[in-house]
This record gives C-alpha cells, structure tokens and sequence, in this order.
C-alpha cells in the first residue's frame, strides 16, 4: 500500500470515528489498516535493504577488480620499461 492511499483510508476511517465514536467496527477497521501498513512498510524497507547491499557488495568487486586491473598493467609497465609510465590514472 502505497502511502498516498494509506493516508487517506486513515483519514477517513477517523472521520467516521469521530462522527460515530461507538462503532467498533470502524476501530477494527483502523487497527486493521495500521497493522496491513505496517507490515507492507517492513516487507519493502527489507527489501530495499537487501537491494542495497547487493549493490554495495558489486561496487566493492569492481573496485577491486579494477585496482587489481590497474596494479597488473603498472607492473607490466615496470617490467617493460623499467618504469611506470603515468597515463592519468
């Protein structure tokens, strides 16, 4: 539940508590929706936790998959030349 929507069955089902404050059912009905909120909340927020640590665990690989990349080529320049040549990096 997106919470553009949960905000305005919450808002409604207050205004009928206030304007019948003896119906129960709307009561059940407001804790219904706080507990239906709150698990959706739990359930995308886990998600979005996991999404991001996959990705920092691919930014880490790449990282070091590119300083080992850069460490082979200056050692083969080294071996080569007998010196690093500086390409910017």
């Amino acid at each position: 539940m997106n919470d553009n929507a949960f905000y305005q069955c919450k808002f409604f089902l207050e205004e009928r508590m206030k304007e019948h404050p003896e119906n129960s059912e709307l009561i059940k009905a407001y804790v219904a929706l706080i507990e239906q909120k709150t698990k959706f909340d739990i359930a995308y927020f886990s998600q979005t936790s996991e999404v991001q640590k996959n990705w920092n665990d691919n930014q880490a690989k790449m990282n070091a998959a590119w300083h080992e990349s850069n460490a082979k080529v200056a050692t083969k320049q080294i071996e080569a030349s007998g010196r690093l040549i500086n390409n910017g990096l």
